[in-house]
């Protein structure tokens, strides 16, 4: 499993081996990264940080079940992804998912490591960034090369009466 901790906010993780734990000086430049830039007013923003030494690929499903990514964007309602931001990219390395306007319903996010950049072998520390009208939410985690965390959270956006 890619994502080694989790939690509502940032949260303190612990795990089993090196490899699967963020330490908090591998996840402060994502994190930091993320607070630099406000979403547009009404709109869900998804973003996704992580440091040089790796390929990660941010995922988000909608409440249509289509989901946005390098491969599909933008989605049918209107959801896509900013850049695709690869190795040769400089840091930091910050993909970003937008949705205009937040329909309502059922939203997944998932984080991909296809490739390592250079010599690391290593699982790679990432920082996601939600920000709608459902609120904020972060979470931290370590992607390991060649895995896909299908789910590192998930939220439901409330509709105008909710």
């Amino acid at each position: 499993m890619g994502l080694a901790c989790a939690g509502f906010f940032f949260v303190a993780c612990a795990g089993a081996g090196a490899d699967s734990v963020p330490t908090p000086e591998a996840v402060e430049p994502a994190q930091r990264w993320l607070r630099e830039a406000e979403p547009p007013a009404g709109a869900i923003v998804v973003r996704l940080a992580f440091d040089a030494g790796a390929d990660l690929d941010l995922y988000v499903t909608g409440p249509l079940e289509e989901t946005v990514y390098f491969g599909n964007t933008p989605s049918k309602i209107g959801g896509r992804l900013e850049a695709d931001v690869r190795c040769d990219a400089p840091a930091p390395r910050i993909e970003t998912v937008v949705f205009p306007t937040a329909r309502p319903g059922r939203y997944r996010v998932g984080v991909d490591h296809p490739e390592s950049c250079g010599r690391r072998r290593s699982a790679a520390p990432f920082a996601v960034e939600l920000r709608s009208t459902a609120g904020e939410r972060r979470e931290t985690g370590a992607a390991r090369p060649g895995e896909f965390e299908a789910i590192v959270f998930e939220w439901i956006e409330p509709g105008p009466a909710d």
